[in-house]
């Protein structure tokens, strides 16, 4: 099977490209029913049940910044278009 990779190179793989990055949802849909706590498990990749130090600390920073969550959706955003669940 094909990756959805563009090297540039072969027009065929830009078509294909270009028709995965179409199919994928955007922001707000893959988000939708996704809790907060979901969202910070899925952007930090700690499975809170067998993780060693303490999951507060992560969340320490909501209480102490006020910019924090907005600063994360930003974050998440972009590291989902980077690993391409999103368009």
């Amino acid at each position: 099977m094909k990756q959805p990779i563009y090297d540039g190179t072969n027009e065929d793989e830009c078509e294909y490209y270009d028709n995965v990055i179409m199919e994928l949802p955007t922001y707000e849909q893959y988000i939708k029913d996704m809790p907060l706590a979901d969202q910070i498990k899925f952007y930090f990749d700690v499975d809170i049940d067998n993780y060693l130090g303490d999951p507060w600390e992560i969340l320490a920073e909501c209480a102490v910044d006020p910019h924090w969550l907005s600063e994360f959706k930003v974050n998440f955003k972009e590291y989902l278009q980077e690993r391409e669940y999103i368009r």
